[in-house]
């Protein structure tokens, strides 16, 4: 049985969490060995007791409350350093509803089937102002049973992700000359190994998760502090319409697939 290390990246928006959580449900675990971490990073107003308390309550086996808030850079470097005793680390962030079931021995599945895959990244609601275009079916992508992918680069994305723990033992930071991040820990993948991201539609080329809450860039900022922006980060997504569906073989793109 494929062990797994699934990490919620958190700060301590609890009501957040909870709908997270809940919409969570539509995610079947079996078939996998599965440890259920999250780690906080917002000590701020945090009562640790509580929150550990919320949290265990909610399934996990185990929680990390960091003492300051370290960044994303910090949690990627606690995710690699975690995950090397397991075969895939399912990460994802705490505002984000899983609106399509889906079962993760599943990704687990395609990325085994298809080599040129580094991970496979839910495909979310449109989230940034720059991102206009329609989500819905391409004549590029790929079919995988019940399910459709696009093939991307540009990012190794944390939004909600499956990948292999091999990527943990990378020399990246050392051949890169960066820090991790998504960009950097794809730019990698796609110079070293010539891997792309799965972006997993539904059949009918929809989301398979919405993404909520404020944009943030690195270190969670709160309203009248240092860099916080009006209008920029206490923006919220606006509610799209999505389609559903829910099963296995890989097919390449093709004319008419549509």
């Amino acid at each position: 049985m494929k062990k797994v290390l699934r990490v919620v990246i958190s700060t301590n928006r609890v009501n957040y969490l909870a709908r997270t959580f809940e919409a969570c449900k539509k995610i079947d675990f079996s078939g996998l060995d599965v440890h259920h971490l999250l780690i906080d990073d917002f000590p701020k107003g945090r009562n640790d007791e509580l929150f550990k308390s919320f949290i265990l309550l909610n399934g996990f086996d185990e929680v990390i409350l960091n003492e300051k808030n370290l960044g994303v850079t910090k949690q990627w470097e606690k995710i690699f350093e975690l995950a090397k005793d397991y075969d895939y680390v399912f990460m994802h962030e705490d505002d984000v509803l899983v609106q399509q079931p889906f079962k993760l021995e599943h990704l687990v599945l395609l990325l085994e089937r298809d080599k040129t895959l580094s991970q496979v990244q839910l495909k979310r609601n449109n989230w940034y102002r720059h991102e206009t275009k329609e989500i819905a079916k391409e004549s590029t992508d790929w079919l995988f049973g019940d399910f459709r992918y696009e093939r991307c680069q540009k990012y190794f994305w944390g939004l909600m992700s499956i990948w292999p723990t091999w990527i943990t033992k990378e020399p990246i930071t050392e051949t890169s000359g960066y820090l991790l991040s998504e960009d950097v820990i794809a730019w990698y993948l796609k110079t070293h190994h010539s891997l792309h991201s799965a972006l997993l539609k539904t059949a009918d080329g929809g989301i398979m998760v919405e993404h909520i809450g404020e944009v943030t860039k690195g270190i969670r900022l709160e309203k009248g502090g240092t860099g916080y922006k009006e209008g920029y980060h206490d923006i919220l997504d606006t509610e799209i319409e999505r389609s559903s569906r829910t099963n296995i073989a890989i097919e390449k793109p093709k004319e008419g697939m549509l």
